[in-house]
């Protein structure tokens, strides 16, 4: 089926966002022509994600999200289809692949099953040739559910290989429940951030840390530590300055990260990073990895922020790599609420 131009079909249920896109492969470029998202507003009166009800709203909306993304592209056209097949929550994740198997078999066409994760670290590729030469490529994958690092040692055939996650809490999910202790609501990370900012644009630059930040042994990364340190403060202190607080949790957690990656790069003499997940849009975060790329003069890609939460867009695009790697594309596949069991299909794919 390979040809000059294909047509990928995305579909995206893992959590609480219900998304499908289109994206074009087109002389070894990659092109997004369509890439709907709808995120799941009923989650905030429970302060996180429900999963009945995350299955439910991509029930009810799958059908509306699929005819909004194929709008102005005949769907007779599609050559791949891509789906999120694991990590994620089991009913939403049988939601979409359930969709995507249906659509394969009246279509005739190919299904994907696609590592979510992955999907945060290769939608960089969008409008980069896909013969872009990287060697020594770190990956970070920051979201509410994981906080990963990967070294890619190869992107076409692909080869990505795991090397560290968080202990506990990742990144994301800290963030929720410092808001949801502080009563900003769900998520947590953009409020956060904002008021962070607020009080950053108040103070001077020397500012001292009010929490410590976590160095877990190895590239393994903590957060249960912090949330605990911030409760304290919190509870010790009950006329705290809320923008103060916000700061100083950001930078503590953010600054985790750039620790551990900072390491990483020198340990494995990175010359490129590519970072991805929902965490990857805080402002913080940007503001530190483009000190890291000036430092190391490494080049770092990280997606626009619409992007970088969880979108069908990202999903097609890893469906690209994974379809130009592997011959034997799979007929059947299961769906994998780990990484560790979903990957188990690629890796012994001969």
């Amino acid at each position: 089926m390979l040809k000059d131009k294909i047509l990928v079909l995305g579909i995206e249920t893992s959590c609480d966002e219900t998304s499908v896109s289109v994206v074009k492969l087109e002389n070894g470029s990659i092109e997004i022509l369509s890439n709907v998202i709808l995120s799941q507003d009923i989650h905030k009166i429970f302060g996180g994600v429900y999963p009945e009800q995350a299955f439910r709203k991509h029930q009810e909306n799958m059908i509306i999200i699929l005819k909004e993304a194929l709008k102005s592209i005949d769907i007779r056209e599609i050559d791949l289809i891509g789906v999120t097949a694991y990590p994620g929550l089991v009913g939403a994740l049988a939601l979409g692949v359930a969709t995507a198997k249906t659509i394969g078999a009246i279509l005739n066409k190919p299904v994907i099953p696609v590592n979510h994760l992955w999907g945060h670290l290769l939608v960089n590729f969008t409008n980069l040739p896909l013969e872009y030469n990287l060697q020594n490529i770190v990956g970070l994958v920051i979201s509410g559910g994981h906080t990963n690092t990967y070294i890619i040692k190869n992107l076409i055939p692909l080869k990505i290989e795991k090397i560290s996650s968080t202990l506990d809490d990742a990144v994301g999910e800290s963030f929720d429940k410092i808001a949801r202790i502080l009563n900003l609501g769900f998520p947590g990370g953009p409020i956060i951030d904002k008021l962070a900012s607020n009080y950053k644009s108040k103070t001077s630059r020397n500012i001292k840390p009010l929490f410590p930040v976590p160095n877990p042994e190895n590239y393994n990364f903590s957060y249960s530590g912090l949330k605990t340190a911030v409760s304290r403060y919190i509870k010790n202190n009950p006329n705290f300055n809320l923008e103060e607080v916000c700061y100083h949790f950001q930078y503590s957690a953010i600054k985790h990260i750039i620790n551990k990656i900072e390491k990483i790069i020198q340990d494995f003499e990175a010359n490129f990073l590519l970072v991805g997940g929902g965490v990857a849009a805080n402002s913080f975060l940007r503001e530190e990895l483009e000190n890291l790329q000036n430092k190391y003069k490494i080049e770092i890609l990280i997606p626009k922020p619409i992007l970088c939460t969880d979108n069908a867009a990202m999903i097609a695009i890893a469906a690209i790599f994974l379809y130009l790697t592997y011959k034997n594309i799979l007929q059947t596949f299961d769906i994998y609420p780990t990484e560790e069991e979903g990957n188990q299909i690629w890796y012994s794919t001969k």
